[in-house]
């Protein structure tokens, strides 16, 4: 090859890449304010619109034709307006298609960096205008599936929601969702974060259901730890919205596994205080305190005494009725030269004093 053919290639090879290089610096940012004012202004023209379906139908249009654009907040809003009427009449066929039609067209950090957004554009754009965004789209369909009762649906836009930005609001509702999907290892997951964020003395409603929750699955030490954080959250009075019936029956239920632990340990004057507390809130709700106090009573060397609680423990007609019969009779007897006479008055007077027949 010639030196002057060299120098010709040479120069060639400058010269598609000064075109090449003129290109690239002609290429307008997606996100640049240059491109936003343009953006912008179509969308504003747009607005113009007074048909709301011709306005939906060029607002998703322009999604398409600008993929990328710092204007999509502007368009995701005034599209949810084209949506309402929908939502008014609870047509939520149509408010699903409409929500995820939009959503399909959001683009993702994926295409963002396809496109070869330069930064810093890309970094806001990523960073607060895509995320609120798409958040106002997914929230909508939410709820969407939520009153359509739709709850897989719910619960995984919901879960999409979270992942990215946990917050106490949308635990709560993932909460509310997988209890009425009866999924309740999950519905305990996101009631665990919850009760993480509120207090007890407010969030003590979700305790006292995830409690019931826990007792119905068996995990009954998780359920009392539940219980027991509502019931010294209130030493003194019943919570708001909580039945006084209802309150008592819990607090029972919180004093007796302490009373059966005092009788454990052989703390006998102790446990006949804790379930003399048990009878307080729930006279007829069991016949342990009564069972467990006339065994501690005859532990301590009161026969007499344990006698009109093993009177009521049978009369109870519970899972301790056979054993608090055998003592009963035994210490009765040998009270009563071996016999059972004037029994049935003891029995009559611990029907009389629990009010059962």
């Amino acid at each position: 090859m010639t030196r002057a053919l060299k120098i010709a290639g040479a120069m060639a090879i400058a010269i598609a890449l000064c075109a090449s290089f003129a290109g690239a610096q002609d290429k307008i940012s997606p996100v640049s304010d240059y491109q936003f004012r343009k953006d912008y202004a179509q969308y504003e023209n747009i607005r113009k619109e007074t048909d709301l379906p011709k306005r939906a139908a060029l607002l998703i249009a322009f999604m398409k034709e600008h993929p990328i654009s710092k204007a999509l907040s502007y368009v995701a809003s005034a599209y949810q307006e084209c949506v309402a009427p929908h939502l008014q009449n609870k047509d939520w066929a149509k408010v699903t298609s409409m929500e995820e039609e939009l959503l399909k067209l959001m683009p993702t950090e994926k295409t963002v960096q396809a496109a070869a957004v330069p930064e810093p554009g890309a970094s806001d754009f990523l960073k607060n205008i895509l995320p609120s965004s798409l958040k106002s789209i997914q929230t909508v369909l939410l709820q969407v599936y939520y009153q359509a009762n739709n709850l897989p649906k719910a619960a995984e836009m919901g879960e999409t929601i979270y992942a990215a930005g946990p917050d106490k609001a949308m635990a709560a509702q993932l909460a509310d969702i997988y209890l009425k999907m009866q999924n309740y290892d999950k519905y305990l997951i996101y009631g665990d974060k919850v009760l993480a964020e509120f207090p007890i003395t407010q969030a003590y409603g979700m305790a006292l259901q995830m409690m019931r929750v826990c007792f119905q699955k068996q995990n009954n030490a998780k359920g009392m730890e539940l219980l027991s954080k509502v019931v010294e959250a209130f030493p003194d009075k019943t919570p708001e919205g909580v039945k006084n019936e209802e309150w008592n029956i819990y607090r029972a239920t919180y004093w007796n596994p302490k009373a059966v632990e005092a009788y454990k340990r052989k703390d006998y004057p102790k446990a006949i205080e804790l379930f003399e507390k048990v009878i307080s809130f729930s006279p007829k709700g069991d016949d342990v305190p009564y069972y467990y106090i006339g065994m501690s009573k005859w532990n301590s060397k009161d026969p007499e005494g344990a006698i009109p609680y093993f009177a009521k423990a049978l009369v109870l007609g519970k899972a301790n009725a056979a054993k608090a019969k055998q003592y009963l009779e035994d210490l009765y007897k040998a009270r009563h030269n071996d016999s059972l006479d004037g029994l049935d008055q003891v029995l009559a007077k611990a029907k009389s004093e629990l009010g059962v027949s």
